[in-house]
C-alpha cells in the first residue's frame, strides 16, 4: 500500500517509505542518523504508552529454513548482504515451534538496541523467552523526536 500523496508530514522524508502501518495511517516513526551514533528510529508523533509502535506480522519475511535463507543472502550483492545480515533474527512464531529464521527488509530494520531499562520504550507483547509476539507496544510515553529503542536480547 502507498502512502496518501496529499498527506502532509512534519519531515521532508514520510516515516514510512511507502507502505502504511495500518489502514488509520502512516508508521509512527521515521529513520535518520542518531547523534554520532547510528542509524535509528525517531518518533514522528508523541506515542502513548501500551500502543502499538511496530507490527510485523505481515512485513517480516520468515524463511522456511536456513537453506533458503542462504540462497537468499548469497544471490544478493555483497554490500547488500552484509546490510542483510544485520536485519535477521531468529524467532519462534508458534509456541513450541521451531525456531525461523526471520528478515525485515522495511524501515523497521533502523530499530536499535537500548542499553539500559531506562533506555528501552518498545518491547514485543511479551518479554518471556517464547514470545512470538511480532507487535511491538509502548513501554511508555514517547515524546516526538524521540529515539524508539528495544532490547534486542529478549
Amino acid at each position: 500500500k502507498e502512502v496518501d500523496s496529499s498527506y502532509k508530514f512534519d519531515e521532508i522524508m514520510p516515516p514510512t517509505q511507502g507502505y502504511k502501518f495500518n489502514e488509520a495511517g502512516a508508521q509512527p516513526y521515521y529513520a535518520k542518523v542518531s547523534d554520532g551514533k547510528h542509524r535509528g528510529l525517531f518518533a514522528s508523533r508523541d506515542i502513548r504508552k501500551g500502543e502499538v509502535v511496530h507490527d510485523g506480522t505481515h512485513l517480516d519475511v520468515a524463511f522456511p529454513d536456513a537453506k533458503a535463507y542462504r540462497r537468499f543472502v548469497f544471490a544478493l550483492p555483497r554490500r547488500t548482504a552484509c546490510d542483510i545480515t544485520e536485519w535477521t533474527w531468529t524467532q519462534r512464531l508458534e509456541q513450541n515451534g521451531s525456531t525461523r529464521i526471520m528478515l525485515t527488509i522495511n524501515i523497521s530494520a533502523m530499530l536499535s538496541m537500548g542499553f539500559t531499562s531506562e533506555e528501552v520504550n518498545v518491547l514485543p507483547e511479551s518479554e518471556s523467552e517464547s514470545s512470538t509476539s511480532q507487535l511491538y507496544y509502548a513501554t511508555r510515553d514517547i515524546k516526538r523526536r524521540e529515539e524508539i529503542l528495544t532490547d534486542l536480547t529478549f
